[in-house]
């Protein structure tokens, strides 16, 4: 299952403004920023910059683990929220995909865009 156009922050303005106005919660490798919306739904952005990974092919293979990794949590996620991943420090060789998703959780935990557990998940 992808995300559709409505779950997809794609616009510069869009971005701008999750960066100045929300929230920033930083891990060991990633730093997400969030903001609530008037929508049902979150929103994604991605943010994974040249100046850090200069080769395109690692700048997409980081984008491709951070989509997935919350395309099989965000279930689990809150709705209504713009949320923007950004990679900051990441070892291709080192960095597990597992690591990403459960320093996700943990992030998404603390900014509090998680659903209290559920008895039996």
């Amino acid at each position: 299952m992808q995300l559709n156009k409505q779950e997809k922050l794609r616009r510069n303005c869009q971005f701008r403004e999750i960066y100045t106005r929300g929230r920033r919660l930083s891990g060991p490798h990633l730093t997400i920023f969030f903001i609530a919306n008037q929508l049902k739904v979150n929103r994604l952005g991605l943010s994974v910059r040249k100046k850090r990974f200069k080769l395109s092919t690692d700048r997409h293979y980081i984008q491709r683990r951070l989509r997935e990794a919350y395309r099989l949590t965000k279930r689990r996620f809150l709705p209504g929220h713009d949320i923007v991943i950004s990679a900051q420090r990441f070892n291709k060789g080192k960095t597990s995909f597992e690591e990403i998703k459960s320093e996700l959780l943990s992030l998404a935990q603390k900014a509090r865009l998680i659903k209290p557990d559920a008895p039996g998940e």
